[in-house]
């Protein structure tokens, strides 16, 4: 009997990480808020389309980068090429880090909640486990961490952000459990499906979306780059 559970869990488990990946429906801007642009960007070639992410044991969230993070920060620039964002991703047995580096003339701009964060200073994350997980981070010390694909909080999450002289600071990592996954074992070495946006309200009330990819591709889904965590 028990080796007949076993079997069957192994089952339910596989399933969840070959499914199908399934198309979001992404929230439409507030109508008042013109989304003046996107641009993509990375500054190193391998890193145009593909991101890679390696693990780190002791992280710690403090608001500060102090850990040893081993590869190269994902990076957005705009139309100058002026630098909007460095990323740092990392991951261990908690779940996937990051810390965020944004350079904002007005930080903080966003009252909104829930499905509604990323209609104001927040950034946006597309993870391809099995189907795409879509996770908004709202730039604000009074910090909110949504899931689109599961409607709902982020749960568990360890999140410091921290007002700087060019903008702010988010350090977070985000429990595995949130994507429906134990944890990443049999998804290591595999391109998955992968986009970041960062999202600057200014302050004549619009918004400027910066994406680390930006195609031609299905706008429900959002995402067209790859990341390998090793």
């Amino acid at each position: 009997m028990k080796k007949f559970i076993f079997i069957c869990f192994l089952l339910f488990a596989s399933g969840i990480i070959t499914a199908k990946e399934e198309k979001i429906n992404i929230p439409l801007p507030n109508p008042t808020i013109k989304i003046l642009y996107t641009i993509p960007g990375a500054d190193y070639k391998s890193n145009q389309e593909l991101f890679e992410i390696k693990p780190t044991p002791e992280l710690y969230i403090d608001g500060i980068l102090n850990e040893q993070i081993k590869t190269h920060p994902l990076i957005i620039r705009d139309k100058k090429s002026s630098i909007i964002a460095k990323i740092y991703f990392s991951y261990n047995n908690n779940g996937i880090y990051l810390l965020a580096e944004v350079n904002d003339k007005s930080p903080e701009l966003n009252n909104n909640t829930k499905e509604k964060i990323n209609n104001g200073d927040s950034i946006e994350l597309f993870f391809g486990f099995g189907r795409v997980y879509h996770i908004g981070i709202k730039a604000t010390q009074k910090k909110e961490l949504w899931n689109w694909t599961l409607q709902s909080n982020i749960d568990r999450d360890n999140t410091i952000i921290k007002k700087t002289k060019n903008g702010y600071i988010i350090e977070s990592q985000i429990p595995w459990h949130n994507f429906m996954m134990g944890c990443l074992c049999s998804l290591r070495n595999k391109e998955l499906n992968f986009n970041v946006i960062i999202n600057n309200r200014t302050g004549d009330n619009k918004i400027i979306k910066y994406k680390w990819c930006d195609k031609d591709v299905d706008d429900k889904l959002e995402k067209c780059g790859y990341v390998i965590f090793r």
